[in-house]
């Protein structure tokens, strides 16, 4: 593989990206700080803003990596160059995993932090580690759709089927019973079934990105 080559088009798209990329993770952190505010108004209001960040910073991410490309016609040229679609699937792939991960991370770890910081919150840090990792998936397979279909309709699709099944992930996993009953305590509690459903979280995330590097690495038409 030409580390060179991956290395340059990964930074392609960290380039581009960059200050679409800063203005999400500014407003994830103004989300962070409502949610250090101690009235339950600045709670909500953080919580929906931090949701809202990470989702719609996640769907234009894989909108600009699968989509604009194709629509654009910059897909082919790039082709032409001396890579290979293994080589470009790694970097595209690679490159936006990272490019979410490293804002969703550092977010996550702060709210978190604050949850544990405050004995009023320790109880929901389980419900909150099932949501951010759910919220990453998501982000793993409204990508994967981008980047195999290049299509901006089946994209929006999976985005949408995503966002109603985020709604029913709240519900379930709120009406746990080992996670409703934890959200108020003053320690953190985890069930056999909420370790479980984060385990499998993980697996799925994984999964979908080896899929989608398997998928995208295998095409032989780029026109």
């Amino acid at each position: 593989m030409n580390t060179t080559i991956v290395k340059r088009l990964m930074y392609k798209e960290w380039y581009f990206q960059r200050w679409m990329l800063v203005g999400y993770f500014v407003a994830g952190l103004v989300s962070v700080a409502l949610l250090a505010g101690g009235s339950n108004a600045s709670f909500y209001a953080g919580t929906i803003l931090l949701m809202t960040a990470m989702i719609a910073g996640g769907v234009q991410l894989a909108i600009i990596a699968g989509v604009n490309e194709r629509t654009e016609q910059t897909l082919p040229f790039i082709m032409t160059l001396p890579v290979s679609p293994r080589e470009y699937a790694t970097a595209k792939i690679g490159a936006n995993v990272a490019m979410f991960f490293v804002p969703w991370g550092l977010l996550s770890l702060a709210t978190l932090a604050i949850f544990s910081a405050s004995p009023d919150g320790r109880g929901l840090i389980p419900f909150a580690s099932l949501l951010l990792i759910e919220m990453f998936a998501s982000f793993c397979l409204v990508l994967g759709a981008a980047v195999v279909t290049e299509s901006q309709g089946w994209t929006v699709g999976v985005m949408i089927v995503s966002n109603l099944f985020l709604q029913g992930f709240l519900y379930y996993v709120s009406h746990m019973p080992e996670i409703a009953n934890g959200m108020r305590a003053k320690v953190v509690t985890w069930g056999p079934n909420g370790i479980a459903l984060l385990v499998a979280e993980v697996a799925i995330s994984v999964l979908l990105l080896g899929i989608t590097f398997v998928v995208q690495s295998r095409k032989k038409n780029f026109i």
